[in-house]
């Protein structure tokens, strides 16, 4: 074998272990992305972001004192906001990492990224209309009661 048959096989090689490393990154955005978007819907889950219904439900089970709920919401409060700002800086980074990514595409492969764009968030869009409405209907592992922090 001489050396650009080498070198071809090499580029190859490194060609198909990119697009390997992509999908891989796709998926994982994929996946963290689904269930980031459950946490933000307050759904999948179960988690809810209202504090103050989150405090209801605490009051309920472990009977709380007025006393006891005015120390605690601000708790709920504060760790309500704190997450919101973690959801956002995951978007943020989604964001910059796709951006990067397709910065490193040549025209056709931009195209192809694309169309790999939109088929993600079809499936996205699909999996959250079969899953949310199942999850409102089971009660499980995830069970909205579970999530007493």
């Amino acid at each position: 074998m001489n050396q650009t048959s080498q070198r071809r096989m090499i580029q190859g090689g490194t060609i198909q272990t990119v697009s390997r490393m992509m999908g891989l990154f796709m998926l994982t955005i994929a996946l963290s992305l689904s269930g980031a978007t459950a946490w933000a819907d307050g759904g999948g889950h179960g988690y809810s972001h209202d504090p103050k219904s989150k405090l209801e439900k605490l009051t309920k089970k472990l009977d709380l004192t007025k006393e006891q709920q005015d120390k605690i919401l601000p708790i709920i409060e504060e760790k309500h906001q704190k997450m919101e700002g973690l959801h956002q800086q995951m978007k943020d980074m989604r964001n910059q990492a796709m951006a990067k990514i397709e910065a490193e595409l040549t025209p056709e492969q931009q195209a192809k990224w694309k169309e790999m764009q939109e088929k993600r968030a079809e499936k996205m869009k699909e999996y959250k209309e079969k899953h949310g409405k199942e999850c409102d209907k089971k009660k499980g592992k995830h069970d909205k009661d579970e999530h007493d922090d």
